[in-house]
Parts: C-alpha cells; structure tokens; sequence
C-alpha cells in the first residue's frame, strides 16, 4: 500500500512539472529566436545611422577611421608595397597602384610624355623586416628626339642619328619598420629605415652617336638613358611619421658608373602632410654632388610634389598575432 501511495504522488508531482518545464522550453526557444532577430535589427540601424561603426561593412577604411594613411607613411622609395586596389597619383613621385598583396605597379606619370616608364615592384617578405625587388622599363628615346628639334646641346649636342634605346632597371629593397610606442591604433609614430642597390643600364637598338649628358642630375644617368653603359647606385633612406599628418624623409644614393668623374652623390630632404583626407603636398630639396667635368661640383635644387590618394585603404598595419594584412 505505501508504494502505491509513493506512485501516485511521483505521477502527480510528473504531471504539474511537466506542463511548466514545456512552457519554460518554449519561451525560451521563442526568447532565443526573438533574440537574434533583435541583433540584427539592431545591426542594420546601425549600419545605415552611423557609417563610422567599427563593424559596419560598407566602411572600407577599416576599424577606425583616421586621416593617416598607409600609402603615405610608407613612401614609394621603401621596400613596402601598396595594398591591392590602393593607388595615387603624383606629379613628381611614382604613382602607385596596388595589383595585388605584395605587389605594386608605378610609373612617373609626369616624365611620360618624354621618357615612357613602367615599374614593378614584388614584395618577398612582409614583416618587421620588409624585403622587395623593383624592374623597371623606360625609354628616353622620345626625350632625346625633343631636345635635338629643341637644340637643347646639355642633353643631345646636335645628334643626327637618335636611334630607339631601352633602359632597363633593376633594384632590391631592405625596409626596417620602427614603432616608438605600443599604443593600439594606427596614430603611433613610425621610423622606417630602408637601404637599397640598383643598377641601370640602356640597350641602344641601332647606331648611335650620343654624347654623356651634361649637368647634374643628368650625367650619372646619361649611361642608361643614351645606351652607352650602366649607372649603379647604393642608398640608404630614412621615413619619421613626425605626426599622424606629417612625415619627413630623407635619402642619400651614390652613384657609381660610366660618366665623367664615375661617382656622383644624391641626397633628397622631403616633407609630406595631408592637407585634405586625400590630398597631399610635399616640398623639399635636391642636392647634387659629383665631380663633373661640365658644371660646379654642387647643385641644389628645390622640390615639391602634390599626390592625390584614392581606392582602398588599410585599417591597421598589422592583424591579429602580428600577422600581416
């Protein structure tokens, strides 16, 4: 009898849990279900109130949206690529586009009308320590045609037989990337440290009776522009982000090769700040030292250069684990 008595309340206590634990499943399934919705709900507003949300997807400057740019801070004399879709164009500098990660397409869009020229760049490693080789093609042919009609004698001295030359460069690129603190975002400073060695030579496609260019800036060069020798150089450069809108560079090259004097020294100071989010400007100088047998041994020039930046650009430097993006 006491087990019977013991069944009938374990069958009462089955019958008034059950119903609860049902309902308690069902709200919480409908919770969950509800839940996620709401989420999204809440993701589109989101998304279509505020397009500076870190995780919106029609944001394609990245987590963070910053004036500061990666494609300025890594100049295009630096051994670091251009991210794909990336470009700029300069009137002085190399403008630069990104075909795909690691490697970078330029050209002296100014310099084209006398002197076509397309470069490649590949980068090989991508981490502290960045490592690339640049080819280039240019032709200083139609330059040459336009100064002897010009009689400009510096560069061709009255030439009667101009035939079409192909110089070809080849480079290889050490950066060395310096953070000065290790604070998150991309406003920390940088120091980028780049050495380099490149060697240009020109392959004259019939007879020629060209002369070494005078002055400088032109003679160490006139090897492989005129087709009669090569030019090589060696040069260390130095990039500072001073602020998250200014950056100061600086390179020395020293050029070894077949013109008057066989050595000739290069040294360019260069200021960039963004004036607009897309826009910059820069301004510096050339300085030329060479023991020519044509000109004073110095030059100076002054130099500027304006860049527009437009495309994609790179929200950090650097993912998750140190890992390059």
């Amino acid at each position: 009898m006491p087990t019977f008595k013991y069944i009938i309340v374990v069958v009462i206590l089955f019958i008034a849990i059950g119903p609860n634990d049902a309902q308690s499943n069902k709200k919480f399934k409908r919770n969950k279900g509800t839940s996620k919705r709401e989420i999204k709900k809440r993701q589109q507003q989101a998304f279509e109130q505020d397009d500076m949300n870190a995780f919106n997807p029609k944001q394609p400057m990245g987590a963070r949206r910053n004036d500061n740019r990666d494609d300025l801070l890594w100049h295009g004399e630096t051994a670091n690529t251009v991210y794909d879709g990336a470009t700029n164009i300069s009137l002085v500098n190399p403008s630069r586009y990104g075909l795909k990660p690691g490697l970078e397409l330029s050209s002296v869009i100014l310099l084209n009308y006398w002197m076509p020229n397309v470069y490649l760049k590949k980068r090989w490693r991508n981490n502290k320590w960045y490592v690339s080789s640049k080819h280039g093609l240019y032709s200083a042919t139609p330059g040459l045609n336009w100064a002897n009609k010009k009689n400009y004698s510096s560069i061709v001295d009255n030439s009667e037989d101009i035939p079409f030359i192909l110089s070809i460069k080849n480079e290889i690129l050490v950066s060395r990337l310096i953070l000065n603190n290790e604070r998150c975002g991309r406003d920390k400073p940088y120091i980028i440290l780049t050495g380099g060695l490149g060697i240009d030579f020109g392959v004259p496609f019939g007879d020629s009776d060209l002369k070494e260019m005078e002055g400088h800036f032109l003679a160490n060069r006139s090897p492989a522009l005129t087709g009669s020798g090569y030019s090589a150089y060696v040069k260390a450069r130095a990039d500072w982000q001073m602020t998250p809108l200014l950056m100061l560079g600086g390179s020395f090259k020293y050029f070894r090769g077949d013109f008057s004097g066989n050595s000739a020294l290069e040294h360019h100071v260069e200021l960039q700040t963004l004036v607009l989010p897309q826009f910059s400007f820069s301004v510096g100088y050339l300085l030329s030292i060479a023991n020519y047998t044509d000109t004073n041994g110095t030059a100076l020039l002054p130099f500027f250069d304006l860049t527009y930046f437009f495309g994609k650009r790179q929200g950090r430097q650097k993912g998750l684990f140190g890992k390059g993006m």
